[in-house]
């Protein structure tokens, strides 16, 4: 596996918003004769236009159904094509909630391995003994985008990118619900699905640079009584030296554990590892 396509699937996983106008015055002509002197005197009353009752905006709330856990191990497996590169690998994937995520890439041998926390992401290529180091402040900066650890956690176990807040406006539509929120300069509308409230679907675009994500779930698993999706395929536009770039990535899990234990988040870099 290329470095390339190492870091395509990390730039993925780091992807992982009515008034009522015045009434206006018409003025009507009342006419007076005065009886002395026979003139006509023209009195301007303004007159009140009846009040139109402003429409009833009935606001709908929905709190779309999220995964809860305390630890999760993923097997899984990712399908990625970009800029005429294809690749295929798997990946494990542990999770502890809100706290830690840990990927190891094997194709015979382990290939790469990762640990994202709440304040950096650390990429190990252990084929050409070099590391990569994030941190979110400056990650945030280079997509122009409020990027985070929950952000990552979301797109991974199918929880909405974007926790939904009061002020998001949330339309009815055939099948579900539409939440549309603006983070920045990206606007993102979220489908949740009705009855299961499940996100469905994300669809996000940048204004400034003309980027856009679509992000679909699918085959949906009922483990724990909780709903997780299996498959999550996304499709990336995003211009390139004045040419447009397509990433279609599809990460598949293959196996979903709800745990209680820690299934381990073993991770150093070697002191003979060169950062990148």
């Amino acid at each position: 596996m290329s470095k390339y396509s190492f870091l395509i699937f990390s730039v993925f996983i780091l992807f992982s918003a009515s008034s009522c106008k015045r009434h206006k015055l018409h003025k009507k002509e009342i006419v007076v004769v005065d009886t002395l002197t026979s003139e006509v005197v023209k009195i301007e009353t303004p007159i009140e236009q009846p009040k139109v009752e402003a429409p009833v905006v009935v606001k709908i709330d929905v709190n779309p159904a999220e995964i809860d856990f305390k630890y999760l191990n993923l097997k899984s497996k990712v399908n990625f094509s970009s800029g005429g590169e294809e690749q295929s690998f798997p990946v494990n994937i542990h999770i502890k909630k809100d706290s830690i995520i840990w990927l190891s890439i094997v194709v015979g041998l382990e290939g790469a391995r990762g640990i994202i926390t709440k304040d950096s992401v650390i990429f190990l290529d252990r084929l050409r003994r070099t590391y990569y180091k994030y941190d979110f402040v400056s990650l945030s900066k280079q997509f122009n985008f409020n990027i985070n650890y929950d952000l990552v956690q979301s797109i991974l176990i199918g929880n909405m990118p974007l926790k939904k807040r009061e002020f998001d406006e949330v339309l009815k539509q055939e099948g579900g619900f539409l939440v549309k929120q603006k983070e920045g300069f990206v606007s993102v509308e979220n489908f949740i699905a009705e009855p299961s409230l499940k996100l469905q679907k994300v669809n996000a675009s940048d204004s400034t640079g003309g980027s856009k994500m679509e992000i679909n779930y699918a085959n949906f698993l009922s483990i724990s009584e909780l709903l997780i999706p299996q498959e999550i395929k996304a499709n990336i536009d995003a211009p390139k030296n004045g040419q447009n770039i397509q990433t279609t990535i599809n990460l598949q899990h293959n196996k979903i554990e709800i745990l209680d234990q820690s299934p381990g988040f073993l991770f150093s870099i070697p002191k003979s590892y060169l950062p990148k």
